[in-house]
């Protein structure tokens, strides 16, 4: 069959979705998963600006069409910036890593925290490498920009954060004093608070590389190496101690939590263990040394767990290939014994080659 003249061709009517008012189309759009943005984005100049507006980031949480991102942040000591990755699906349904190329400029930071499409960074080695930072920035997932935030009101180093009603907790070790402190960022007002929180430990207990959680409306804090576990409670200014929170040492793996329990992933035992702070105890998954996530997880240098919605991401390297990166999704569910079970959903290889000693995954909803 012959093809169609150009004149037959100019005479087609426009397709039926563009020729439709903006706001029809927003509401559209937003209902389709953002992972197609990137495609979407590329049919028609109409379709790009409508997928860069924040109306339709604003009708997707209206919609309630938002859903959970996987980011990763990826750093070398002989590169001037961090790299910032998505975890995104092929057609094939296999997931990768992907760069967001439009944040070559990426600044370096220490510690990170998401508040729903806003990733914040704190700390970092400043331009004249000095150990410690007043450096505070935040990139918005949305757009994929980043914008300077107010510099911490004291100069950090070793620092760890985490988010709890609107507020930003930032602990880290002040040099110049000594002392381990706490700062406190509001998301609201975009500004830092005056008071300056000294937390209550022993002289022995110095900060070296921490890690916090929240749980319960709680801060649980715990040092790298032997120290004990500390509890804050941010309403009543009010610190204590868990004695069997810090019978393990959960900040090996990256710990994260999901619906106010503590997951880690024990590299050395094989184990993943979860925290429930209510019943103040631990429990482990010991059979997940015998399963077929442990065939790809043998040996391996670091691991890294992230929450995924209602699921749980393990992201990890092995000695053998440490070049290369995986992420695995668990799932959980009570038994009718009580007893919880989990499902490896997925395991996959999502990127290979690159030499990063800093590597931070970030679970943020958009």
């Amino acid at each position: 069959m012959a093809s169609k003249s150009k004149n037959e061709q100019s005479s087609q009517p426009p397709s039926l979705i563009t020729s439709l008012p903006d706001d029809v189309m927003v509401d559209i759009l937003a209902r389709v998963p953002r992972q197609d943005y990137p495609a979407l984005s590329l049919a028609s100049k109409q379709f790009w600006s409508l997928i860069k507006s924040h109306e339709i980031y604003s009708r997707r949480s209206l919609l309630r069409c938002t859903e959970t991102c996987l980011y990763t942040i990826l750093s070398s000591r002989k590169a001037p910036n961090d790299r910032l990755y998505i975890l995104r699906q092929n057609a094939d349904g296999n997931r990768h890593l992907v760069h967001i190329s439009s944040l070559l400029d990426l600044p370096k930071g220490e510690s990170f925290v998401t508040v729903g499409s806003v990733i914040y960074g704190f700390g970092g080695r400043d331009d004249n490498e000095t150990l410690t930072s007043l450096r505070a920035f935040r990139i918005d997932c949305r757009s994929h920009t980043v914008q300077p935030l107010p510099n911490m009101p004291v100069a950090m180093t070793d620092t760890c954060a985490d988010f709890l009603d609107g507020k930003v907790y930032v602990v880290g070790y002040c040099s110049m004093k000594s002392e381990l402190m706490m700062v406190v960022f509001n998301t609201k007002t975009q500004m830092w608070e005056p008071r300056v929180i000294i937390p209550d430990t022993t002289p022995d207990e110095k900060w070296h590389y921490g890690y916090m959680a929240v749980m319960a409306n709680k801060i649980y804090m715990r040092r790298h190496d032997r120290g004990k576990s500390s509890v804050y409670e941010p309403k009543e200014n009010k610190w204590e101690k868990d004695d069997v929170l810090s019978s393990k040492k959960w900040y090996v793996g990256g710990a994260c939590v999901l619906d106010d329990v503590l997951y880690y992933y024990q590299r050395y035992m094989k184990c993943l263990y979860r925290y429930d702070p209510k019943e103040s105890r631990w429990e482990e998954f010991t059979c997940l040394r015998y399963s077929l996530l442990a065939e790809q997880m043998r040996r391996p240098c670091w691991t890294e767990t992230v929450r995924y919605g209602r699921n749980l991401a393990l992201y990890f390297r092995t000695k053998k290939d440490p070049q290369k990166i995986w992420c695995a999704v668990i799932s959980f569910k009570r038994s009718y014994v009580n007893d919880m079970r989990y499902t490896v959903e997925w395991c996959d290889q999502v990127l290979t080659g690159g030499k990063f000693t800093y590597v931070k995954c970030l679970s943020v909803m958009i």
